[in-house]
């Protein structure tokens, strides 16, 4: 799908409503931009909560055990 779109100031670009809704992209969806071979290529990003991550690393429950852990780690991977 091919279309045209203008920048506007301060570099701002408007994704037209065919194409977001094409690939779900909703209000305050996150976007990776890089650039390839000169063009620049948006790659929608799925954002993870740190807490979630760090609990399912960690085996945790809550957040006081979140925190226990994660200390307790940062602890062994500090020792010489």
């Amino acid at each position: 799908m091919h279309e045209m779109i203008k920048v506007r100031r301060g570099g701002v670009i408007k994704l037209p409503e065919r194409i977001r809704h094409e690939i779900g992209l909703k209000e305050g969806d996150m976007l990776l931009v890089n650039i390839q071979e000169g063009r620049i290529v948006l790659t929608p990003q799925e954002l993870v909560d740190p807490i979630e991550k760090f609990s399912s690393e960690l085996g945790a429950v809550n957040e006081d055990e979140i925190f226990e852990r994660g200390i307790k780690k940062a602890r062994i991977s500090w020792r010489f």
